[in-house]
């Protein structure tokens, strides 16, 4: 091992098993019915892990192909509370991944702005309230960000927004994702300025749940011209696997019950560690359902988008593409039947845990 790669262990561990032990009864206890409203947007203090994840597929005049952008805080709570922004941006033309970050130990959670959500030296989330947008600023080494993300539509996940978190009864989170906000704004990458427009898909999840020593899969579908969006995760703990998720389509929510992944192909990371880069993903209607109602290919549209940070587990997080098929039904001369409508999109995919 390198000495980069003790010292990483060493920085790690003990808040890992620190965060571990101030969870261990808390995460059992049965969390209540939840109304999501506009004050969600907003930190938990009651909550140990908090994050809010954003990925977005835009366009710039200045490139042929998409760009992909990833802005996350992470709140976590020990004996303090610590703030992480991770920011990466995938230039598909440029064949390039470029990812920054920056981790406060101490944060003091004070602010004089009521729009502020969380900030940390200039990186801040922002939440309008009149134009109901959440706005986004990052200013990282190398990265800068302004986006406004407009808010169309909520998708609460899990059973009403509350979400397990693995096979233990208690252990859960409340999750909502914001699917798809009209977002416009500017990055600024290396010193070159892209005016962007495109989609965002948010994530707010919080509890005192368990997140540490768990292989974590996750997949954000995005069909934006048919207004189908798809999320899905696999947990891996000690051996133990727990997937679930829901589609959302034109308002209305559906819990997936059973879906398979295979994965192929893989990239290595610096460290050594290998991710799968291509999944085959077969989605079913019931838990006993002979064949799936979607079937999604899912292909990372470069390899090595993974980030990389001295004080926080890696982890592959990346933009993809999409070609699936979904069973709609289709009525012709007083008949109703299924019939196969060809699906095309985009994807965000996290990978997590994979160098236990």
């Amino acid at each position: 091992m390198t000495f980069r790669g003790i010292l990483k262990g060493a920085l790690t561990q003990l808040p890992i098993e620190l965060y571990e032990l101030m969870v261990r009864g808390a995460s059992r206890r049965p969390l209540p019915p939840v109304d999501f409203t506009s004050r969600d947007h907003f930190p938990h203090r009651g909550a140990r892990i908090e994050w809010w994840y954003f990925t977005s597929v835009l366009t710039t005049p200045k490139r042929k192909a998409p760009v992909g952008l990833e802005v996350t805080f992470f709140r976590v709570k020990t004996l303090v509370d610590s703030v992480i922004v991770h920011a990466a941006v995938t230039d598909v033309e440029g064949q390039r991944f470029s990812s920054t970050g920056m981790v406060l130990p101490v944060h003091i959670p004070f602010t004089s702005d009521a729009q502020t959500v969380i900030a940390l030296f200039g990186n801040q989330i922002g939440f309008n309230e009149e134009s109901n947008s959440l706005v986004i600023d990052a200013r990282l080494r190398g990265l800068r960000v302004h986006c406004s993300c407009a808010i169309r539509n909520l998708m609460a996940q899990g059973g009403g927004g509350i979400q397990e978190m693995q096979n233990s009864p208690g252990d859960a989170s409340y999750y909502f994702t914001l699917p798809n906000m009209k977002t416009e704004g500017t990055i600024v990458l290396n010193g070159e300025s892209l005016p962007v427009t495109g989609l965002t898909w948010h994530d707010h999840q919080w509890g005192n749940f368990n997140a540490v020593k768990m292989k974590w899969d996750w997949f954000s579908l995005r069909f934006d011209s048919d207004d189908l969006y798809v999320m899905l995760f696999n947990f891996d703990r000690w051996g133990t696997t727990y997937g679930a998720g829901n589609i959302y389509r034109h308002g209305q929510t559906m819990r997936v019950e059973r879906f398979q992944v295979r994965a192929s192909d893989v990239c290595m990371a610096r460290n050594g560690v290998t991710y799968p880069v291509d999944w085959e993903i077969r989605i079913f209607d019931s838990p006993d359902a002979p064949t799936p109602f979607m079937t999604a290919h899912v292909r990372a549209m470069l390899k090595g988008q993974y980030l990389s940070s001295l004080i926080t587990p890696d982890y592959w997080e990346g933009l993809c593409t999409i070609h699936g098929e979904i069973m709609t039904p289709v009525e012709l001369d007083g008949t109703r039947f299924l019939d196969k409508k060809v699906l095309d999109g985009f994807a965000y995919v996290e990978l997590t845990g994979y160098e236990r």
